[in-house]
């Protein structure tokens, strides 16, 4: 693997990260820039949050700094004290926002606290100082200068994961899994050294609170490629423990390798960007589309009751709940032949959830490119201008036109209307109204 030693001059050239090496030489506190920031930098990983460590003061030092460049400082630990500066985007050509985290060494030097830290490649601190805001072409940081009591850089160069030390694991019992989280993420292989640490400190897992294994199990699945990663992960005898569901079932590998390699079958392919924001966007706890489905593509009918077990948010519940119950309607409907009307029906039953239902039965079963593609057109040629016009009348304005009181009329009638509206029986606000006149005098 190419390890580069070109910084990203953008960044180093905010004002944000001027002022704080301005602010720290002033104060006389030296600064070192630690673990995942340091790894993505020899990387090229694109960089926004940012990890600082000092010897002592570390809030008293953020919150100064915060208050310096009128930034926002929040505390997020007291042991070791740790607090982060939350940097707007200030529109220069780095546009991004920043967060700083500065934390107190948890030991009584820097050496000593890297050799504390989870992973080698994570184990390595740059003094800031040496990280120079050059505005030549190309902006190098000397190998000589990075502080690696562990041997992070051999290991990144190798592309290599493995713990500083079997105590890492006895610290935080969640590394057993994050291991596999950052080869997942930066497709490294695992040491056996490492492995053969998990095998024997697996029961250490269930110690762990339920929301970090989930944390760390989303971020595998999140990746383009998990599959493997997750194999190694059962290998290892720890995916029962996130998953209790798994114990009842023979993982089927096959069709999230299949939903990998194809996430967005061809017809549909007309609509990968909104398909592929669709499968981004987050439910909470920064749990996106595309990890729950491939969720749903694991767990299938043992789903259980997976959003208490996990904790999931309600919305991340609801979605992948919805994805398994309305695809099995969908594809007894596509056992016969999709009607126009039946198509209508079907977006309207999966609403929002109706592209993960779609994706996660083309994972599933084969689909017949003509019945994607009548679907694609009728939601490109008659849902989608629907869903852009909107409501055509709300429960206030039958409250204020035809005088009735809240409650469950209103609904149903609101529901009639939008059933009328996806039928193309209206299509404007006063043929609503009118809709809505004819169905109240029907009733009284």
């Amino acid at each position: 693997m190419k390890i580069s030693t070109v910084t990203h001059r953008d960044v180093f050239h905010h004002a944000a990260m001027q002022a704080l090496d301005t602010f720290a030489k002033a104060r006389g506190v030296r600064l070192y820039l630690v673990g995942g920031s340091v790894r993505d930098l020899f990387l090229e990983r694109q960089i926004t949050d940012f990890d600082f460590a000092l010897a002592a003061d570390a809030i008293l030092f953020a919150k100064a700094f915060a208050a310096n460049i009128k930034a926002t400082c929040i505390t997020l630990e007291e042991d070791p004290p740790t607090a982060r500066v939350i940097v707007k985007a200030d529109g220069s050509s780095y546009n991004s926002q920043l967060t700083m985290d500065f934390a107190q060494f948890r030991a009584k030097s820097l050496t000593d606290d890297l050799r504390l830290r989870d992973l080698t490649i994570n184990a390595m601190a740059v003094a800031f100082e040496d990280v120079e805001f050059a505005t030549d072409s190309v902006h190098r940081l000397g190998l000589h200068r990075v502080i690696d009591p562990c041997g992070g850089m051999k290991d990144l160069k190798a592309g290599r994961l493995q713990f500083p030390s079997e105590r890492v694991i006895l610290a935080d019992p969640i590394r057993l899994l994050r291991i596999y989280r950052f080869a997942a993420q930066l497709e490294f292989e695992i040491s056996e050294q490492a492995v053969a640490f998990i095998r024997k400190h697996r029961a250490l897992l269930p110690n762990v609170a339920v929301e970090r294994c989930r944390d760390e199990l989303m971020k595998v699945l999140d990746v383009k490629k998990a599959h493997p990663y997750l194999q190694q992960i059962d290998a290892s005898g720890l995916l029962t423990h996130v998953l209790p569901n798994s114990r009842q079932v023979s993982m089927p590998w096959r069709l999230l390798e299949k939903f990998e390699e194809i996430p967005i079958p061809i017809p549909l392919r007309a609509y990968s960007e909104e398909i592929d924001s669709y499968l981004q966007e987050e439910l909470g706890d920064g749990v996106s589309r595309r990890a729950l489905i491939k969720l749903a593509l694991l767990l299938g009918d043992n789903l259980g009751d997976i959003g208490k077990q996990l904790r999931l948010s309600r919305k991340a519940t609801q979605f992948i709940r919805s994805v398994i119950s309305k695809y099995a309607q969908f594809l007894r409907d596509v056992d016969t032949q999709l009607t126009r009307e039946q198509i209508i029906y079907f977006f309207r039953a999966a609403a929002s959830h109706w592209w993960g239902v779609l994706l996660y039965a083309a994972a599933t079963h084969p689909l017949d490119s003509v019945v994607l593609n009548q679907i694609a057109d009728t939601y490109d040629e008659h849902i989608l201008p629907i869903q852009k016009q909107g409501r055509l009348i709300t429960g206030d304005d039958l409250i204020q036109v035809f005088n009735l009181k809240e409650g469950k009329r209103i609904g149903s009638l609101l529901e009639q209307i939008e059933e009328r509206q996806f039928n193309g029986e209206i299509r404007t606000r006063e043929e609503a109204f009118a809709a809505v006149a004819a169905l109240v005098r029907q009733s009284e």
